[in-house]
């Protein structure tokens, strides 16, 4: 994202400021045992990732493999960040859906299980983030500095905003996903009820591009329907084969959007 030359120098002091204001938060906590510093294969980590080694301070980054992230930050992650050690959930995202159900947006068991359970073990309490207010108003709310359970979870990227992380990424030659070169502006899930919609356009998308997850899911998915159907036709009771089922699902509609 090249930028006019009238405006590098004005750029250039906004990067600063907020990376001085990170770089004085992250070293005003650092803890004795070093920091956990989650790590995704996002914008937001590759930022985080780079200010918290200029700051200096002791920490350990893990990335949570799912299983179901798109394959190429998958080898981002491998070939630009060898150091960051990967941890893999108990069970396939495919055996869970199985035994649980579907996700849906207010029952996302997928996010626990594949994304947060795989490091609850490790004995680093003070984790950072790259949660950013911009994105949302619940991750607003939660502040800089907040807890889950035994976790001290800080976000030193908090008030960046979208522009500011690629000002920074830019001026710093820093490496980053393919896939944002493609039109993908937020990376997650290949498969998640959050991209759910009526128009299914980001489905489609995701269903064209990763092909394979997508069968998997769907063989999955007719194996619950099989083993429950009597279950979903009496509580949902609009769903009369499995081919409107799981089109339900995919456009995020009453039922596919409900937790079981």
């Amino acid at each position: 994202m090249p930028f006019p030359p009238a405006s590098i120098e004005l750029i250039k002091n906004i990067v600063k400021t907020k990376f001085d204001a990170a770089i004085d938060f992250i070293q005003e906590h650092e803890p004795d045992e070093g920091y956990f510093l989650g790590f995704s294969g996002g914008k937001d980590s590759v930022v985080l990732y780079d200010v918290v080694v200029k700051s200096g301070v002791k920490f350990k980054a893990y990335y949570s493999a799912t299983g179901i992230d798109p394959p190429e930050i998958v080898r981002f992650i491998r070939k630009e960040f060898p150091d960051i050690e990967f941890k893999y959930p108990k069970r396939s995202f495919f055996a869970e859906l199985k035994r649980r159900g579907f996700p849906t947006r207010g029952a996302r068991w997928c996010c626990d299980f594949l994304k947060k359970e795989p490091t609850y073990s490790i004995p680093l309490y003070h984790r950072l983030m790259g949660i950013r207010a911009e994105e949302s108003y619940k991750r607003k709310n939660r502040g800089k500095i907040n807890k889950f359970g035994k976790f001290i979870i800080y976000s030193p990227l908090f008030d960046w905003k979208f522009r500011e992380l690629w000002m920074y990424i830019d001026l710093n030659r820093l490496p980053y996903c393919s896939l944002y070169d493609v039109g993908f502006d937020r990376l997650g899930c290949v498969i998640c009820p959050f991209i759910c919609s009526k128009d299914k356009k980001v489905v489609d998308i995701h269903k064209k591009r990763w092909p394979r997850q997508y069968k998997a899911f769907e063989k999955a998915m007719y194996i619950l329907w099989e083993k429950k159907e009597h279950i979903r036709q009496e509580k949902f009771g609009y769903s009369n084969s499995f081919d409107e089922f799981l089109d339900n699902w995919y456009m995020g509609v009453r039922g596919g959007d409900e937790s079981r």
